[in-house]
């Protein structure tokens, strides 16, 4: 009776050791993803950068009563255009909320950004001077640890993030490309007028014809002289469709944009010198940037994550107009994955 009584006191004692180590386990388990649902409130403050261009008006966001004394960063970058700040503040929240401290601004001569260029007078590598001058100034605040700044950009804003962690991998973090075209600015601008004349009906042949004149525009631009049989090309376009909106303008002056050395300005064949994590996200359905270039111009490796998104466009929206979940989450998910690696160290 003793033996089976020992026998008995060692099962219940191992039964209660198994359900130590699960409630341990759970209890592990339930402090991780407590951690992950943490969402920070946000304090907001105007703020004045002075770059070798001038002073540019940004906001900066930064969760409140974080216990770090030095926290992660990450600077917001427009898409092309001139759509406001406040169109890109959304993404800027999302990295605050999560405990990263967020810089978005005014584009130089946009908003209260005062500059002796305008962005519509700046190529893409004197964005990627500016927005590098942006990082600096971001990396020297008090409160941010400077080895720990990365970069969210969405279209334009993706490329030249990429950009710069091409050209100062030391400096970037990490990065975030939301919709970003790889492919030089002229191939990417040739299959955005594709779909575009697609959208209005133009059959294949006059598509065909329409971007065979659009590319000797372009590389004449590059080469800063528009040719005779350029001009005469365009001349016909406006003959024989007479319907054709969109079509190079009948000019031997050179346009305000493109610059000419923003034409041909691509990041393939430099994406291997990334050596930062990076986010990829795209949607199959993007009609302004063409996903499936992009990606397969992305190296093959372990810093490298890409999401293309079934159903969703150049906004990462579905045709409803709602924003498609997976892009958040996995935008959550992938800064977590950051915090707990690069941004822990």
């Amino acid at each position: 009776m003793k033996c089976l009584g020992l026998r008995n006191s060692s099962i219940l004692l191992i039964s209660a050791l198994a359900i130590t180590t699960i409630s341990t386990c759970q209890t592990k388990v339930d402090v991780e993803q407590q951690l992950q649902n943490i969402s920070y409130d946000i304090k907001r403050d105007s703020v004045w950068i002075t770059t070798s261009n001038g002073r540019i008006f940004g906001l900066l966001l930064q969760p409140v009563k974080y216990k770090l004394d030095k926290i992660p960063a990450v600077l917001c970058l427009q898409g092309g255009g001139d759509v406001g700040l406040a169109n890109y503040i959304y993404e800027a929240e999302v990295f605050a909320k999560k405990g990263i401290s967020a810089l978005v601004c005014d584009k130089s001569g946009s908003g209260l950004s005062k500059t002796e260029k305008s962005w519509r007078e700046q190529s893409f590598k004197d964005k990627t001077t500016e927005y590098m001058e942006l990082h600096a100034w971001l990396s020297s605040q008090e409160r941010i640890d400077k080895s720990k700044v990365g970069v969210h950009g969405m279209s334009e804003g993706g490329r030249l993030a990429l950009n710069m962690a091409i050209r100062s991998p030391d400096k970037i973090a990490f990065v975030n490309v939301v919709s970003g075209p790889i492919a030089s600015f002229k191939e990417n601008r040739l299959f955005a007028i594709q779909h575009h004349l697609s959208a209005q009906g133009f059959k294949h042949g006059d598509i065909d014809q329409v971007l065979k004149v659009w590319e000797m525009y372009y590389n004449d631009v590059a080469k800063g002289l528009f040719t005779d049989e350029t001009l005469t090309e365009i001349k016909r376009l406006r003959e024989t469709l007479p319907t054709l909106r969109h079509r190079p303008a009948y000019s031997k002056n050179l346009p305000r944009r493109p610059l000419r050395s923003d034409v041909h300005f691509g990041l393939e064949g430099s994406m291997d010198l990334i050596r930062c994590p990076v986010l990829f996200q795209y949607g199959e359905n993007d009609i302004l940037v063409d996903p499936v270039v992009s990606i397969s111009m992305i190296p093959n490796r372990s810093n490298m994550l890409i999401k293309n998104y079934k159903n969703t466009d150049h906004s990462m929206n579905f045709e409803n107009g709602d924003m498609n979940p997976e892009y958040l989450n996995d935008k959550h998910t992938w800064i977590e994955q950051l915090k707990k690696g690069v941004l822990s160290q």
